[in-house]
């Protein structure tokens, strides 16, 4: 009996005790919140800390500061802590409270485009108890507070003297929760309220605060993926649909190292995945294929290409038929089963009118195999042949996003695919430019691994990293202010000398024993502040120049040493005596010929041992010459007696088995081989008049080959190889032309389409059936209005010219205006030339005055005074120097210049 007395007695002090506590937690004790408990798990970033004040003194004190406050966010941001201390006292009050407290500073979303900071501060009982009141007692004449309730919580809105409201405030049991926008203190409020809502608390209460660290970044898929919907001009995209259901989220410890800001700390990621790096992974062989011109580099190196697979894209929808053919045509015949592990997503600067050139690397320890499953892939898809460009294969495949669904629907944005191969590594485009763009890189030995201006931040890739994602912020930064929406690019191209004093930023994630550590560096030079480039014309002086005996009529041209790769000149003058120029300035050969040259100068290696001779025509005679100046066996070649119009190397797939394709004054098309033979079907092909332009062979994704002629009265002829009509030719796109058709890769409808402009100023589009799909009259003010398509140096892009009156104007490939030129002569000479990114140069040339005007695609004029020329003039761009060479003839004088990007 005495025992069950005992146990009836301690129950009713428990339970007494129970209900005491629960009374004094509800009514006479403020209620203990973590900050994070407050906050979205939308935020963009959440910055916590428990030495709020010790930070922020370090970080003022720190080089990197110089930088931080040329941006308005950080400088609002120190103006806001400097009010609300004097509101609560002044002389660091604040900063007293924030010490061993927690705290957090976080960004929010509260519109499409505009984003807001939140302030928690965890207050010890008694400091919370005054906080208000001090407040209060401290606020400047004729401001106010206006207090309110929400979901039965006090607010405080604090008005300036001018009635605007600068602050909402509210005391959450023992967390001062700030903003300017009442809307996040509102929001604050429902999650104190509501305790079981998903906070920014459930997402990293797993990871314990680090006591050695002054604070630390916290960040989540949701939180960027908020972000870039509020900065791009493109709210809805795969990118921002896989950060906001991401899995993931990294607790990152400030670090501030000499010349960088380091963030370091642990990941949470729900998928099982291993990101121990491979041990056999060859960063060499990749760095060989990386061009300079990458943008942003996302590297993916695990210990194999199928754990790489637990890497998936949530947001990526698969087709299930696509899919289906993939699975069984090449995943279960084994075609990952030669990857390795590793992974390179290129971002490549834009060029040839492509939004966006992405190029993805892998490794195969048996290319040759990978090579041949794909191209049965291709046969089983009824995707048409190969192309061939600087020796390479290249396969084409049609369907929309084909990496996507090989690859677990990482890398989305291949609208199609090419692929090829260099060494061990598979290439893959999104883009006939693309691909262009990098093998001619690999080619001139323009990549991380062969160039000595490649970028510094190579240095930051490593092969010690499971993932990583770079951003090369001074490259890609042209890019960055064009996808932005009106508002926010117009901020970053404001700020972007402050932007850009961090050359590259660097994502990093690595497994350490058992844990997932990730690294986001900011690396800067500490001993410079950011600075404003200045983009004035400069005076060009020439680097050489070389004499003739005689006035030059022809060149320069460009053409390749192929005994030390460097660049040689075709020069000719007006005794028709063609001259070789080496890169040094001596002659190398000089060969009389029968007349002016008539063609562009092509290069061919008639013997297939790698060894080039120079191809050119004069209106009788086609030429073949050899290095020493000896022509080749057979040559010159004769045309049936006919006068030469025009002449174009065509080699349908990379055998050096050489086609000529010439059209004639009498109105014929002619199709030889490289002995001189004509070719049945084009002996000749009579069109009836002369060309506009060189005929051309065209290589059309999907469709086949077309022979193609644009004539003087605006007929567009199309032929197969053998000679015979296609569907659709001889159609009549206009009534006459002065400039000749390019074939354009759309990169939007994913077509390739012939685009010109008739003399009268009508844009037209065709497709390779002959249907026009598009029409557009350009203004004309007047009947001597000239107009004409002027393509760049390689033929991958293009702009218009509309010349009225004495002004010329430059418009872009969908007709907008670039820029606009004051002329005062007809004899003008208009040339393109485009070298990636921002590297696009508009030449006009005098043949009156004999000038040449160099100006960038903004009109700005790049040198002070013009150079002397008496024709077109030839520029290549050395990107192992940065600068551009260029070449101009003037009289019986080659001169060269040097001008720096």
């Amino acid at each position: 009996m005495k025992i069950w007395k005992s146990l009836l007695i301690l129950f009713i002090t428990i339970l007494l005790a129970g209900g005491g506590f629960w009374i004094y937690k509800s009514y006479f004790s403020s209620r203990q919140v973590n900050s994070l408990q407050v906050i979205s798990q939308n935020a963009v970033f959440v910055f916590e800390t428990h030495e709020g004040a010790e930070q922020w003194n370090s970080i003022v004190n720190d080089p990197i500061w110089q930088i931080l406050k040329t941006f308005p966010a950080f400088q609002r941001l120190s103006d806001q802590l400097f009010t609300l201390d004097s509101l609560n006292g002044g002389s660091g009050k604040i900063a007293k409270s924030l010490n061993n407290q927690q705290s957090t500073i976080s960004l929010h979303s509260t519109g499409i485009e505009t984003f807001e900071l939140l302030f928690t501060i965890n207050l010890n009982p008694s400091t919370a108890t005054n906080f208000i009141e001090e407040i209060k007692s401290r606020i400047p004449a004729g401001s106010r507070f206006q207090p309110r309730k929400y979901s039965d919580q006090d607010v405080l809105e604090y008005y300036d003297s001018n009635n605007d409201r600068l602050w909402s405030i509210s005391l959450l049991g023992d967390l001062a929760v700030i903003s300017s926008s009442s809307f996040l203190v509102e929001e604050a409020i429902r999650f104190f309220v509501n305790e079981d809502q998903q906070s920014f608390y459930s997402l990293v209460k797993p990871i314990p605060y680090n006591s050695d660290a002054q604070g630390r970044l916290l960040l989540s898929g949701k939180g960027l993926g908020s972000l870039l919907k509020g900065i791009s001009g493109q709210r809805e995209s795969t990118a921002i649909a896989g950060l906001e259901i991401m899995p993931g989220v990294v607790a990152l410890d400030l670090i501030l190292e000499e010349n960088q800001m380091v963030f370091k700390g642990p990941v949470l990621y729900e998928e099982a995945i291993n990101f121990t790096p491979s041990i056999q992974a060859n960063l060499t062989a990749f760095e060989e294929v990386i061009s300079n011109r990458t943008l942003a580099l996302t590297q993916i190196n695990l210990e194999s290409i199928y754990e790489t697979q637990k890497i998936t894209n949530r947001a990526f929808t698969a087709r299930a038929t696509f899919s289906g053919d993939i699975q069984r045509k090449l995943l279960d015949k084994g075609f990952l089963d030669s990857f390795t592990g590793e992974l390179y997503l290129l971002d490549l600067e834009n060029t040839g009118g492509v939004d966006q050139n992405l190029a993805l690397l892998s490794r195969s320890r048996d290319i040759d195999l990978a090579i041949q499953q794909l191209k049965e892939f291709q046969e089983s898809e009824s995707d048409e042949g190969s192309d061939y460009y600087s020796g390479h294969e290249i396969l084409y495949f049609s369907e929309e996003d084909f990496p996507a669904h090989l690859f677990e629907g990482k890398f989305p944005g291949f609208g199609q695919t090419f692929i090829t191969s260099e060494n061990d590594i598979l290439i893959f485009t999104n883009s006939q430019q693309a691909m262009k763009l990098i093998l001619a890189d690999i080619n001139s030995g323009s990549t991380w691994g062969k160039s000595s201006r490649a970028p510094e931040a190579k240095k930051d890739l490593s092969p010690t990293s499971g993932f990583s994602r770079m951003y090369l912020t001074d490259h890609i930064w042209d890019t960055w202010t064009k996808k932005a929406n009106p508002s926010w690019s117009s901020f970053l191209q404001k700020y972007s000398e402050a932007f850009q004093s961090f050359p590259w930023v660097s994502f990093k994630i690595n497994q350490i024993q058992d844990r997932t550590e990730a690294t986001l560096s900011f690396p800067y030079d500490g001993q410079s502040k950011p600075t404003i480039e200045t983009t004035d014309a400069i005076s060009l002086q020439p680097s050489n120049r070389i004499s003739f005996n005689q006035p030059l009529i022809y060149g320069p041209k460009s053409v390749i040493n192929y005994q030390d790769n460097t660049e040689d000149l075709l020069v000719q003058d007006q005794n028709n005596v063609l001259h070789l120029i080496n890169s040094a300035g001596q002659e190398v050969y000089s060969v009389p010929l029968s007349g002016p040259i008539v063609s562009d100068a092509f290069q061919i290696d008639y013997y297939k041992n790698s060894k080039l001779q120079i191809l050119v025509a004069t209106a009788d005679r086609i030429y073949g010459i050899d290095r020493l100046g000896s022509a080749l066996p057979g040559y010159p070649l004769g045309v049936n007696n006919e006068n030469i119009n025009h002449l174009n190397l065509v080699d349908y797939s990379n055998s050096k088995d050489y086609r000529y394709f010439i059209s004639t004054a009498e109105g014929n098309l002619y199709l030889l081989d490289k002995t001189g033979e004509k070719l049945e079907g084009w002996d000749p092909n009579r069109i009836g008049s002369k060309t506009i332009g060189a005929p051309a062979h065209y290589r059309v994704p999907g469709k086949g080959d077309y022979m193609v002629a644009l004539t003087e009265n605006g007929n567009l002829q199309l032929f197969n190889r053998r000679g015979e009509s296609q569907s659709g030719s001889s159609v009549k796109l206009g009534d006459s032309f002065a400039s000749s058709l390019i074939a354009w890769s759309d990169p939007k409808s994913r077509s390739t389409k012939l685009v010109g402009i008739t003399k009268n100023g009508e844009v037209i589009h065709s497709n390779f059936n002959g249907e026009i799909g598009y029409r557009n009259q350009l203004i004309k003010n007047d009947r001597d209005s000239e107009f004409l398509l002027v393509p760049d140096q390689k033929q991958n892009d293009f702009v218009f010219i509309s010349r009225q009156f004495n002004e010329v104007s430059v418009l872009d490939r969908s007709e907008k205006p670039l820029f606009s030129t004051r002329v005062s002569d007809e004899k003008l000479i208009y040339q393109y030339f485009d070298f990636g990114s921002d590297r696009q140069l508009f030449a006009v040339t005098d043949l009156n005055q004999e000038f040449c005007y160099l100006y960038d695609m903004k009109g700005n004029l790049q040198t002070t005074m013009p150079l002397e020329s008496t024709g077109p003039i030839q520029i290549t761009y050395q990107s192992s120097l940065g600068q551009y060479l260029i070449r101009t003839v003037s009289g019986s004088t080659l001169t060269v210049f040097q001008l720096a990007d």
